[in-house]
């Protein structure tokens, strides 16, 4: 298949800064429960100052959701959960709904953990990871 031009198969090759931030799956601390997990869409940008993520979470507000650095991983996961009880004359009915997500992204190293910020508006959550300049690989060599 063909993607802007290139042919893309198995030995795709990304960009350094996309290699690190490729979501990883932790593995579920409570092994005597099932939960249903889900893994939101992201999309990732290698800025100047920072590095950004933009996770697509509908129908989840900030209080909801998590941001933690572990390690060297961004963290991002959330739980949410939901009743609906209707009481007619002979009948109750009671719905529940448990939704719950994780992704890990390794930072790169030259990441800052010190600097990230977030903000979530309408089922968007923007986080940005500034950079550590003293950490970049791109220097100048002078000539002797």
């Amino acid at each position: 298949m063909k993607v802007f031009g290139k042919e893309i198969g198995t030995d795709i090759k990304f960009p350094p800064f996309i290699d690190k931030f490729v979501g990883k799956l932790l593995p579920n601390k409570n092994k005597d429960t099932e939960e249903l997990v889900t893994i939101p869409s992201t999309n990732i940008s290698d800025g100047e100052e920072a590095f950004e993520l933009s996770l697509a979470l509908p129908g989840l507000d900030k209080k909801d959701v998590k941001i933690e650095v572990n390690d060297n991983y961004l963290v991002v996961s959330a739980h949410k959960e939901q009743s609906h009880e209707e009481k007619n004359k002979n009948w109750v009915r009671t719905e529940f709904v448990s939704n719950s997500f994780y992704r890990a992204f390794e930072l790169p190293s030259n990441a800052d953990p010190d600097r990230i910020q977030a903000k979530m508006k309408n089922g968007r959550l923007d986080i940005k990871v500034g950079k550590d300049k003293s950490l970049s690989n791109k220097r100048s060599i002078k000539i002797a």
